[in-house]
């Protein structure tokens, strides 16, 4: 039997626009005024992404068997779905509707420091979509990621998966600000895993009214994100901080929480200690951090383990 780790979430179609300097020197010079602001961009780009087929690919090159299960729109056939196909990624469990032009789109800007101005469209919430139950290989899924997806329907998942008795790692991302107060206090009775960036564990808090000790009552193991600061891990009293790899080029910072992600959950997948789950999901994001476009970085599990030697004695 092999072991399974499902990613839900959006499948995306993501647009970047490059900034060829600082959001905050900009802003400094120029006062933003209602959000009103006009970004002389260096280029564009489009990529394939979202969080559920990136998070996938990431474990696919660890050589885990990862099913994303999602949805998309009828522009997923152009060129997406042999992209995953040669990415040997499974897509039996995408549901295509075919009535919808678009799947899921990021509309991003980065400027030259790594951060970000996002806007969301979450795709088609379409009636073709399977719950985590339906799939036939649910009794080999060790591990169910709840990536960024409407509340109703992620809250759904999370009952579904909660019935199977398999731990549930709970990703709102860019969508946490949707959810309501009783919906995330659900969600986090539910899971085992919390796992968000900095911004996203703010707007929880605020969301759920906790504070942050609170919220570790809420779940057994929290991990916040730090961009280029690393990661703090919290498990029931214990505390982990990880770096960041250091002195590294950002050519992508696109997809590299969904990098992180992924080699996070390898290390939940392997029962590996917190500091060193965290460490191979430092090394995944830095992959995807030094190459252009998601889904476009190259691994095997002997080089990211060789990388977290090399970088973390």
């Amino acid at each position: 039997m092999v072991d399974r780790i499902l990613v839900t979430g959006s499948t995306a179609i993501d647009q970047t626009g490059l900034f060829a300097g600082s959001f905050e020197t900009y802003q400094a010079r120029y006062p933003i005024k209602a959000l009103n602001m006009s970004l002389p961009l260096g280029g564009m780009r489009t990529s394939f992404g979202g969080c559920a087929p990136n998070i996938a690919y990431g474990l696919n090159l660890l050589g885990v068997a990862a099913i994303p299960l999602s949805s998309a729109g009828r522009n997923f056939r152009d060129q997406y779905e042999d992209h995953l196909r040669q990415s040997g990624i499974n897509i039996d469990y995408i549901a295509v509707d075919d009535s919808v032009e678009h799947c899921a789109s990021c509309m991003m800007f980065n400027d030259s420091e790594g951060n970000q101005i996002i806007g969301f469209y979450p795709g088609p919430g379409t009636p073709l979509r399977k719950l985590p139950s339906e799939i036939p290989e649910i009794d080999e899924v060790r591990l169910v990621i709840l990536g960024p997806e409407a509340p109703a329907l992620t809250l759904k998942q999370a009952r579904d998966v909660a019935a199977l008795d398999i731990p549930v790692m709970f990703d709102p991302g860019q969508v946490i600000s949707d959810f309501s107060r009783e919906a995330l206090l659900e969600i986090l009775s539910l899971a085992s895993i919390l796992i968000v960036n900095d911004y996203e564990f703010s707007v929880l808090q605020e969301n759920s009214e906790l504070d942050a000790a609170a919220v570790l009552n809420w779940v057994d193991e929290v991990v916040v994100t730090r961009g280029s600061q690393g990661a703090d891990i919290h498990q029931r009293g214990d505390f982990w901080h990880v770096d960041a790899i250091a002195d590294v080029e950002v050519v992508e910072v696109t997809g590299c929480g969904d990098a992180f992600r992924a080699g996070y959950a390898y290390g939940v997948l392997k029962r590996l200690s917190p500091d060193q789950r965290g460490q191979l999901g430092c090394v995944m994001a830095m992959l995807n951090l030094v190459t252009e476009k998601t889904q476009n970085y190259h691994t095997s599990l002997a080089e990211v383990l060789a990388l977290r030697d090399k970088h973390y004695d």
